[in-house]
Formats: structure tokens, sequence, C-alpha cells
């Protein structure tokens, strides 16, 4: 039997074993979207000029960027959903007290 890796070892290999595919037949909206990327871009502590990269590494950067948002969105929706329920924590313990 293998040995368990856990997930962030697995996600390591995998992305470095693994090919990422791109569609390329919707160039204009990656071209459009490559236009709208910041100037320099900070991964893993280096700082990278968008315009210095390559045509499929302003692709991918597209791509983490929109990554970076849906993930800083879910923290929101979590945070907030975590809230809800301390509210309704409370209702219901004063509920609870009061009968």
């Amino acid at each position: 039997m293998a040995p368990q890796q856990n997930s962030t070892e697995k996600a390591s290999i995998e992305a470095t074993e693994s090919d990422i595919k791109i569609n390329e037949s919707a160039s204009e909206a990656w071209a459009q979207a490559a236009d709208q990327l910041p100037a320099e871009i900070n991964i893993q502590g280096k700082i990278y000029k968008s315009s210095d990269l390559s045509g499929r590494a302003r692709k991918l950067l597209v791509i983490y960027l929109a990554d970076i948002r849906l993930i800083g969105q879910q923290r929101e929706m979590l945070a907030l959903a975590e809230l809800g329920l301390k509210s309704l924590e409370k209702e219901i313990i004063a509920a609870a007290e009061n009968n």
C-alpha cells in the first residue's frame, strides 16, 4: 500500500506534473483580459512585470487573478455566514431562556 500524502503535497505534485490547458479559441477575449492585467504582480514573494511575461504566462495570470478574486469572495461569504450563525445562536439562546 502506498503512503498517503496530505492534500497540500498532492496539489503541489499535480501542479508540477500537469500541463494546464487553455482554450485558445477565444483569443480576442484573452487579449482583452491580458490588456487589463496590473503592471506588476507579486507571486510567492517575487515581483513579475506583466509586460515581460509570455502570452501563455499572461493567460495563466488572468486565470490566477480570477481565482484569487473568487477565493476572496468565498472568504467574505463565509465570514458573513459565520456572523449570521452567531446572531442566530444568540437569538436561539435568548428564546430558549425565555421559555
